[in-house]
Order: structure tokens, then sequence, then C-alpha cells
């Protein structure tokens, strides 16, 4: 039983009843009601329970007053209302010289938050502190479900249920003998107020009414609690290199705002492991720090990772943000690991699926028209193709936006500013399609790309813009537009120049400058309907650039990524990053069309073309990466870009997008993708396929990834995800899961396969899950089972391969 209940009772059926006993101390023995609303009443309580001025609506059939034994009585179908409070009952009696409340037959207790309880009666000292309830029945407002022959309240706070049970599983509607899914049968059920827990003693959990097991003493948080000590849902788990496994968190709550989870487990092929979490909430901020270890007991199962023979393996991770004031936060996020392999071999749930262990420091502040970012960066391998001395450390990167806050000639003015150093112990080489660019020596431009430098490498850049938008007098939108840009570099090489594909000497400066005009045009035609909106859009963009302005070299750290689609297609430079630089006039140009139904749906489709028509083409200067070479942009007249959109709906869309080649249409690059919600099915599915790019190291690649859940019943949830290279035709990795979940408890099975390119094998993890609602997890049985729903498509870990993404950071896959 909720204390609070009890609490409506005790606070509110005294000073009603003494309310009633003081204003019909002058009437006549018997007064009929007859379903008249008698209030609201105010007045103030001379019984021990007062509360001072109260205010209340009292409905009865009937009310008698005996005055020669102080007893007021209300009579039939009573109702009593008391800040947000309801009670019903056929029968309420306040007996002042016995002080004693008792209230009778079909006892109904309302709260405000909706927590309902039923009795047949019950019986209450005059201060409302102790009393006892026969046939006790409640039901809260998250609908958990306690029921018992009678409960004792002593000491004010302690409520003691006989023969209590306790569940979360609401009665069968046809049939509410029947015993619910699960149930706790205990001899007592103590609810203690003050420390919001509910005790059990000889207690018997029951499946199907069926006891599975005997507890003489167990405790759970009262359903008004968030956060409460105690054991949270263990974890089962299964692979082949570290056996069978089971982790039991146990969360401490040391403070509303901190509070510690420690998790032994044991793995049966290796041994203990341990994890330990501290999160900790401030004023102006929160960090959390988490470490965990695992005990090698059989080193051989590792033996194929080159980790050597340890005893031990282990990370630690850490994040934390603080706003200094209105506009500065300061923040990080980082991590550890003893070895590349920890993560995924121990199958760590929140960081399952990394390719690379990121660690970051960073200041930002934000203004009305102003951003400043200041980060530091440290990278840890964490597939078998990583080597750490290739990985840079990147120390510091500072990027700085102004936008000034008035118009400037009509338009706005605003500068990019970016510094960015890195330093790497080793310099990083891929091979170019059919040669073996490790056993070379030396390595050239013809066997090998450069994907870093070995020593250190800074470079400051600037680019400064204005634009304005105007429409004329037929619609047309102009936007002329102008910017500069200017870096500066210095690069210092540990190793031979000789050696690597960037200078010829070993301390370099470089300068560049490139200034540009252009103008963009847009030219929408509208046609609105009954039926819907379209738009009809021509865009046509010119830049005109000289050659740039250059001395040094600038090695090409941070734009190695290029992939040129409908998504840059209008950027004034299509480079992602800023050690190269887009220069050369150009010409791009294309058409829009978007469809807006009145009921609701959206349709886009875009195609287009870049045209290179002045100076030196800069994609067809291959850099230490080859960056540009077989890009679709690398020669005067671009390949073609389309993208089409489509979303009949709000909860369902498919966007696809492609690259054709400008000379003989020949598809050089296809991605096809749906998501959403139909029905009972939650999918999201990408299919992609991209032509061998030989210069750059890249073979053809093609594949699908996808994930769905469906529900199977109200009740059963079937999911699933995949990678399949379709080039190997093999699944990079695979999941599949079944669970059962109702509003009193979520029953769940998993099997994933990860394809280990270390051992060429296929590793395979088994998990187990168990949750019960009102047992260490909380919320109303809709948020239970949404939850669930949601977390069975969302926690399909279907590991993605390490590629490259887009300037927009959209992961580019097979």
């Amino acid at each position: 039983m909720r204390v609070s209940a009890r609490h409506f009772l005790t606070t509110m059926l005294c000073t009603t009843v003494a309310v009633a006993a003081l204003s019909f101390a002058l009437l006549p023995s018997k007064v009929h009601a007859q379903e008249n609303l008698l209030g609201p009443l105010g007045a103030r309580s001379d019984g021990a329970g007062g509360q001072g001025s109260s205010n209340m609506v009292l409905k009865a059939r009937e009310m008698q007053y005996d005055q020669d034994n102080e007893v007021v009585t209300a009579i039939g179908t009573v109702q009593i209302y008391y800040n947000g409070r309801a009670l019903q009952a056929d029968r309420v009696v306040y007996d002042r010289k016995a002080k004693r409340v008792r209230a009778n037959g079909n006892v109904v207790i309302t709260e405000a938050d909706g927590t309902k309880t039923y009795a047949d009666n019950f019986d209450l000292t005059d201060d409302f502190r102790d009393g006892f309830v026969n046939s006790l029945k409640m039901v809260t407002a998250d609908e958990l479900y306690v029921a018992s022959n009678r409960a004792e309240r002593t000491g004010g706070n302690v409520t003691v249920f006989q023969n209590g049970v306790y569940s979360a599983c609401s009665p069968c509607a046809d049939n509410p003998q029947k015993p619910p899914l699960w149930q706790i049968k205990a001899v007592k059920v103590i609810h203690n107020q003050q420390e919001k827990m509910i005790y059990f003693e000889d207690a018997r959990f029951e499946f199907f009414g069926f006891p599975i097991a005997y507890l003489p003493y167990m405790s759970t948080p009262d359903p008004s609690v968030t956060r409460k000590s105690g054991f949270i849902t263990p974890r089962y788990f299964h692979s082949s290199r570290i056996g069978y496994g089971l982790e039991l968190p146990y969360f401490i709550d040391l403070a509303p705002n901190y509070d510690l989870t420690i998790t032994p487990g044991y793995a049966t092929s290796q041994g203990p492991t341990g994890q330990i979490e501290w999160r900790h909430r401030t004023l102006n901020g929160a960090y959390s720090v988490m470490a965990s270890g695992a005990f090698i007991s059989d080193p051989d199962k590792f033996a194929n990772e080159d980790i050597g023979r340890p005893n031990w393996r282990g990370s630690i991770s850490s994040k934390g943000e603080f706003w200094l004031n209105d506009k500065w936060r300061f923040g990080w996020d980082g991590s550890l690991l003893s070895d590349k392999y920890y993560w995924r071999d121990y199958r760590l749930d929140n960081l399952r699926g990394k390719t690379e262990a990121t660690s970051t420091v960073y200041l930002t502040g934000v203004g009305t028209k102003s951003w400043f970012d200041l980060r530091a960066y440290y990278f840890q391998g964490l597939t078998t193709a990583d080597v750490q001395k290739q990985l840079p450390v990147v120390a510091p990167v500072v990027d700085y936006d102004y936008i000034v806050d008035r118009p400037v000639f009509g338009g706005e003015l605003g500068w990019n500013v970016n510094l960015t150093s890195l330093t790497r112990q080793q310099a990083a080489f891929d091979n170019i399609l059919g040669y073996n660019c490790d056993n070379l020596t030396p390595k050239t431009r013809v066997n090998c790309l450069q994907r870093g430098i070995d020593g250190t490498y800074t470079r400051a850049s600037i680019n400064a813009y204005w634009k304005k938008t105007f429409t004329d007098t037929y619609g047309q939108q102009w936007t002329p537009f102008a910017y500069v840009r200017g870096d500066l570099g210095f690069t210092q090489l540990d190793g031979n120049p000789a050696d690597q594909f960037v200078s010829n000497k070993k301390n370099d400066t470089a300068a560049r400058l490139v200034p540009a005009i252009g103008l963009d045009y847009r030219y929408p035609f509208i046609s609105q309907s009954d039926w819907g909106t379209q738009i009809i859009e021509p865009i046509a963009q010119v830049i005109l650039r000289p050659k740039a302005m250059q001395s040094g070299v600038f090695p090409n750290e941070d734009a190695q990524s290029l992939i040129f689609d409908d998504t840059n297609l209008f950027d004034w430079d299509k480079y992602s990053g800023y050690d190269r630089v887009e220069d050369g006039s150009r010409v791009n140009a294309g058409l829009q069309y978007s469809l807006t139904t009145n009921g609701g749906g959206y349709y886009n489709a875009m195609f287009g073309q870049s045209y290179s028509f002045g100076g030196t083409n800069s994609f067809t200067r291959g850099d230490m990466a080859n960056t540009g070479l077989q890009s679709g942009l690398d020669r005067n007249i671009s390949d073609y870009v389309a993208r089409v959109y489509l979303q009949p709906v709000n909860n369902f869309a498919i966007l696809s997008g492609a690259r054709f080649d400008q000379k003989n249409w020949d598809m050089r690059q296809f991605e096809v993708g749906a998501l959403g919600t139909i029905g009972r099915l939650k999918a999201d599915i990408i299919y992609a396929r991209y032509d061998a790019q030989p210069l750059l190291g890249l073979d053809d690649r093609e594949g699908i990834n996808g994930k769905a859940a469906f529900k199977l019943s109200e009740n059963w949830i079937a999911s699933a995800g995949a990678l399949y290279d379709m080039r190997t035709k093999k699944f990079s990795s695979s999941y599949a899961g079944l669970t059962y979940v109702d509003a009193c408890i979520a029953l769940g099975m998993s099997v994933s396969r990860s394809y280990d390119t270390t051992s060429l094998k296929y590793d395979t993890t088994v998990q187990f899950q168990l949750q019960l609602r009102g047992l260490g997890v909380s919320g109303s049985p809709k948020e239970f089972t949404d939850k669930i729903w949601n977390n069975d498509f969302d926690n399909l870990n279907v590991t993605k391969p390490s590629s490259y993404t887009d300037r927009y950071g959209n992961l580019k896959t097979f």
C-alpha cells in the first residue's frame, strides 16, 4: 500500500468529519442531504489531526449527529473531496469519545496521482497515525497491485500488510482469480514511508501461480522512488573467447546528484570481470567516470590478436560538460584501453561497434552571431588495420565563425577561422590497388597513397565572405557573393622527405591565397491546386576564381574524403576540409522538383552537373592521397548527380542518390534506403554500390545494411539486423532477437555474430534479458512497453565497416 493513500485518509477524513461534527452540532439529530452538495465547507478543526484552514466538498445521502455520544455519521454513497483526493464509502463514522474514525462498505480512496485503494473498512485513531484496514486492494497510478487480508499502520509511517500479494500484472478480465504472470506472496509486506522501501518477509516468487523461488527476505524501492540503491537487471552473455558470463550491477544512490554503480561479473573461460561507474551532477554541469577490467586465465584464447599474454585487460572512460556561463561551456569525452580488442571481446554494450576510441577535450562559446570551438583529440585504433604510431595527436583545433550584426552593403559579411596542429610518430601509407605498398622501398605515388605524415603539421586558415539575396519582380532569386581564402602552413618532417609525398624539405612553410566572386540563381515556378503544391526550380551557380596563388606544399590531412553527390553540388568549395582548396572557375547547374500534398506527403527530386571552364580544374591534381581523382569532378564536364526523396506519409520515407558517368551514363555510385514504421513493422534499410576507385586504393563496394523490429503480436517482438557484403558474399555482422513484453514483464534473448578479420572466423554472442516492472524498473505499463519496443530497434548493434564520410558527416559504407 502506498503511504500517500493512507496519508489522504488520515489527513482528509479527520478534518472532514470534525468539520461535519462542528457544522451540524446545532442541527436536528437527523438531516437528509438527498444528493445535494453541501459545500464547499471552510472551517478550522479543533481535533488532534487539524491542519488549520481546509476547503473541502462533502456529499452524502444522509448526515446524522449524536450529541450525547459525540458521534457524527455520514450515510449513503458518501463522497468527500479534499486537495485533489476523493473518498467514497457507504458509511463514515467519527467517534470523538473513542477517538476513532471508521469508513465502512465499498471504501475507495482516489489520490491526486490516480492511485486507488479499495477496502471493506478502515479503522484509524483520530490522530490518524495508526490503524488497520481489512480486505485491502490497492492499484497505484502506475498500475502496480497490492492485496492483503489485513493492513496495519504503526508509528505514523510504517504499514504492514499481512499475507500480502504484490505484482505489476493486472488481473485477468475473464477470470480475476487466475494467478498473474508473476507475483510475490509474503507473510508480511512492509512499507516504510520514511525509507521509501517495501520489504518482503517469508516471500514466494511465483510464475503463473507456481512458486519458483523462496526468499526469506527481499526489498525493493516503492513506486514513488526513481533513484534507490539496489541491484539492477543482470546481464547474461556468451562468446567463444570468454565463455558464458554473468554481470550483476549494483546501484548505490549516494545523494540526489551523485551515485556509484558497481558491476561484478564472471566469465567461465577467463575469470572475474568488473566495472565501476561514478556519476556526479553539479550546479553547472555533470561528469562521469567508468573503469572496467577483466582477469585473463586463458590468454591462448586471444593468441591471434597479437596482444601478448596479459593477466588482465581493461579500460577507463570519462565524460563531462560544465557551463562556465550562459555562453561558454567546457567538457571532455575520453577513453584509454589496455589493448585495441578489449571492448570488442567483452561486448561492452555502450561501447560496442566503435572502430576507434576518440578522446577529446573542448571549450565552446556561442554568441548571437558567433561561434568559437577549441579542441584537442587523441585516437586509439580498435581494428586490425590500425597502427597506433600512425594515428595523430591533434592539438589544438580552433574554429571561429563570426557574422557581422548589421548589413554591409546590404548583405551579410562574415568569416570563418581555423587553426589545426597535429603530430604523428610514423607516416601512414595505403596500397593503390594492384600493389603491396608495405613491401616497397622506396614508396612512390604510382603504388602508394600517403594518409598521414610523420612529424608535425600546423595550418591556419581564414575565409572571409559577403553575400546578399534579393528577389526581383518576376520571382527570380539572385544571390551575388564574394570570398577570399587564405592559408599559412608549417611542416616539420621527422623522417626522410624523400620517403614521403609532401615536400622535398624537412622543414617547409607554405602560403596560399584564393579570391572568388560568384552568383547563385534560382527561379521557382509554383503551382497550387486542391491536392497540393508543386515547385519546379532551375538552379544555376557561377564562380570565378583564379588558380590558387601558392608557395610551398600543404599536406592533405583533413580533406581526404570527397564524395561528389547532390549534397555538395552547389558548395562554393567541395573539399571536405581546409587542407585542400578548390580553385579555377566553375558553373554548377541543376533542376529541382518538389511536391507537398495536402495529406501530408512530401516528394523531392534533383538532377545536376558541374562544369569547369576557366583556369585549372583542382580535382585533376592529386595530392599525397590522390584526393579528387576518380571523383566524378576530375573532368571539365562532371558526372551527373541525382536525388529522389519520397515521403508519402509522416512515418515512412525512401531516399535515393546516384552518380552517373557523363560519357556513357554508367552508374558510378548508387544508394537507396527506406526507413519508417508501417503498422507493426519498424525498419531501416540501405543498399549501396560504389565503383572501384583504384587510384584511391578502393575496390568496388556493394552491400546491404538493415535492421527491423516486428510486433508478431501484442506481446511478442522479433528483431533482426545484418550487414551483408555482396562483394565477398559474407555477413560482416548480424543480429536476431526475440522479446516477450507485457505490462509487467520483459523477457528477451538475442544472438549476434560478427566477422573477425583477425582470426577470419565468426564470433558469436548470446545474451538474455529479464525485466520486471515494479521491481527495479519504474514507469507506467505504456512507458515500459514503449521503452522495450524502441530499444529492440535502436539497440540493433550492427557493426558498420570502417570507410569514409562525406563533408556533412554522413557515413558512406560498403
